[in-house]
C-alpha cells in the first residue's frame, strides 16, 4: 500500500465530507481537494514524484481559484512583507550594535 505520511487522512475527508456537503458545488470541490490531499500524501511517501504533486496544484488551483495576475502579485508582495518583517524581528537585536 501507498501512502501514509499524513495517514490517509485524505481517505477520511473523502469519506466525511465528499457527496455531504448539501451544494453541488462544494461537494465537487471537496472531491478535487481528496485528490490533491491523495497526490501530496503520495509525493510525500515517495511514491509520486514532487513534479506529479505540483501538476496536481496548478489544475486544482486553475478549476477553483479564478484568479488574476494582479492578485498573484498582491499576494507574493504580502508574503515579501510579511517575512521581511519577521526577518526585521527576529533582528531587532543588532540596531543598538555599531
Amino acid at each position: 500500500m501507498s501512502g501514509g505520511s499524513y495517514n490517509y487522512m485524505y481517505c477520511r475527508v473523502e469519506d466525511e465530507y465528499v457527496d455531504r456537503m448539501y451544494d453541488s458545488q462544494l461537494n465537487s470541490m471537496m472531491k478535487d481537494l481528496c485528490e490533491l490531499l491523495h497526490d501530496l500524501e503520495w509525493w510525500q511517501s515517495c511514491d509520486y514524484s514532487e513534479k506529479t504533486y505540483r501538476e496536481s496544484v496548478v489544475k486544482f488551483k486553475k478549476k477553483w481559484f479564478k484568479q488574476t495576475k494582479i492578485d498573484v502579485q498582491k499576494h507574493i508582495e504580502s508574503e515579501f512583507e510579511r517575512t521581511k518583517d519577521e526577518l526585521l524581528k527576529d533582528f531587532e537585536y543588532l540596531k543598538d550594535v555599531k
